[in-house]
Formats: structure tokens, sequence, C-alpha cells
């Protein structure tokens, strides 16, 4: 079996062989890295951070940014609805701009 060490190298001579530069590795290995942690962490992000050794608006920060994890990021945030507010439920803005009250 190979160590660590002997497949990484083996990696890095596939990736400078392919053309692929040092900015391009390094998101496609975080990217990968980053959704495994949120796959064992079953999309918990703060577990996924501990795992990770960041902190947990790190990883959120990296899950918004990455153009990798793009796809990633919004299939694990959760859908908030939208409440009204009593205030707002009481108003109505008709077409002309102008607030009204309802009964």
């Amino acid at each position: 079996m190979l160590s660590i060490d002997d497949r990484l190298n083996q990696i890095i001579r596939e990736l400078i062989g392919s053309g692929i530069t040092l900015e391009q590795a390094v998101e496609a290995f975080e990217g990968k890295y980053i959704v495994a942690a949120m796959q064992s962490s079953r999309g918990n992000v703060t577990q996924a951070s501990k795992a990770l050794g960041v902190h947990r608006n790190t990883l959120h920060n990296k899950l918004r940014s990455q153009t990798m994890l793009n796809g990633f990021a919004d299939s694990i945030r959760p859908v908030r609805r939208h409440r009204l507010s009593a205030h707002t439920a009481r108003e109505k803005k008709p077409s002309n701009g102008k607030t009204t009250r309802t009964r």
C-alpha cells in the first residue's frame, strides 16, 4: 500500500503534467475536502467545521464563496420561510405606492 506522501506525489505529478495551476489544484482539493466533511456530518456545518479544524463562520464563507461549492452550499442551506409580522399583515400597498390599512 502506498503512503499518503507517495499518493500525493503521484497526484501532484499528474496535475502538473495536465497543466493544472496551483490555485486550481488547491481550490479543487479544498472543495472536495469540504464536501466530504459536509457529507460525513450530514450537512451539519458546526460538526463539519470541527472535523476540518476551522471556525464555523469560515466554513460558511467558503461554502458561499468557492466556485466549486456554490451548488453544494445551496443544497445544504435550510429553506427559511418568511413570516409576516402583525404590522406587515395589516398593511397593504396598492400599485399607487400609498399604504392603506385593512380591517
